[in-house]
């Protein structure tokens, strides 16, 4: 049966009991009229199909199933429909990457409850954070502040995630819609053309487990930028077809220490470039403290340095940095924004020596 017309026969069975007990000497209990009892299912008790033995309000199961589908549309993004949202969602994106859903599970419990108190639900009451709090820096699990545009998109979201449940009854979308833009004020805090930092798109400064530090954290958007600097670094030292045999040069020490089994160079340098660039893009919570650019490629000055970069070598590095991020998956908008980084006039003729 699907929801409308549950309600339907949900509020004539009321009204049969209703007309059949008004004879009867004891009064009747007042009938809950609220959005949630007579259009979401109320508080009749069914079967939970994610807890085996359990029994759960239909109301809030429908709004549930409403809430994970709308996470999962965010998550799955297919065809790229919510690309501007996932970045709000890279510390839960992150979890569940390596299969931890204790965050999902919560944010799927606490909008349900939101939702559920707010469309009348009497025995389900949101306790998490204010709309503004939740939705600011304050809150280390959001990514980046909210504008208009991507508010809209999200309730686009909602009500794909409606759908898929089933819903789509003007008398269910309508009402749940009013409720979402009247929060719209305290959870949107970024003007339109306000564009939010790359560090922010990659993730952002939410901490996440660290893949490969056991035990340690990692902000969400310092994780990619390593991972597409090491791949950079690998793609150079190994050389496959000799495509890079112009780059080998400059990375002498460094493969010299690699082939002896001494990974400190090499580690190093990941570090340092990978601050680097999160210093440049946004991150306030990385610094970069090596040399400056010049100083860094100038043999004279840095030892580790085997020969001035001439302008064809540092093109053919680039093209290293692109390989290293399609490697990576990184999406080519912000591959492109890689490129004008390292293609700015300050840090090309820094680095462009020869």
């Amino acid at each position: 049966m699907n929801l409308k017309n549950y309600s339907f026969a949900k509020l004539w069975v009321l009204g049969v009991f209703v007309f059949f007990a008004c004879g009867e000497d004891e009064p009747m209990p007042p009938m809950d009229t609220s959005f949630y009892s007579t259009e979401l299912g109320g508080e009749t008790m069914v079967q939970d199909p994610n807890n085996p033995g359990q029994m759960i309000e239909q109301g809030f199961l429908n709004l549930r199933t409403v809430v994970t589908n709308t996470v999962l549309e965010i998550a799955t993004n297919e065809q790229g429909k919510y690309d501007d949202l996932q970045p709000y969602f890279s510390v839960l994106l992150n979890e569940v990457g390596r299969n931890d859903l204790s965050g999902f599970t919560t944010l799927v419990d606490d909008f349900t409850r939101f939702l559920a108190e707010a469309t009348g639900s009497r025995n389900f009451q949101y306790t998490g954070l204010n709309m503004a709090d939740a939705h600011n820096s304050t809150n280390p699990r959001m990514n980046g502040l909210i504008n208009n545009a991507d508010y809209d998109l999200f309730i686009e979201a909602v009500v794909a995630g409606a759908a898929e449940a089933g819903i789509t009854s003007p008398s269910v979308l309508g009402p749940v819609a009013e409720l979402l833009e009247s929060v719209r004020a305290p959870i949107v805090q970024r003007d339109d053309n306000e564009e939010l930092d790359l560090y922010t798109r990659l993730g952002g400064s939410g901490l996440v487990a660290d893949p490969d530090n056991a035990g340690q954290l990692i902000e969400a958007g310092y994780l990619p930028l390593r991972a597409v600097v090491t791949s950079t670094v690998l793609v150079i030292a190994t050389n496959e077809g000799g495509k890079y045999d112009d780059l080998q040069p400059y990375f002498t020490v460094l493969l010299n220490e690699v082939g002896a089994g001494n990974t400190s160079g090499f580690t190093t340098l990941v570090g340092d470039f990978s601050d680097f660039l999160a210093a440049n893009i946004g991150s306030t919570n990385i610094t970069y403290n090596g040399l400056n650019m010049r100083d860094a490629h100038d043999p004279a000055v840095n030892s580790r340095m085997t020969g001035l970069i001439t302008a064809e070598d540092y093109d053919l590095f680039i093209q290293a940095v692109v390989e290293g991020a399609l490697e990576n998956n990184v999406p080519e908008s912000i591959i492109g924004e890689f490129g004008a980084i390292l293609n700015s006039g300050g840090l090309r003729s820094a680095i462009i020596q020869a």
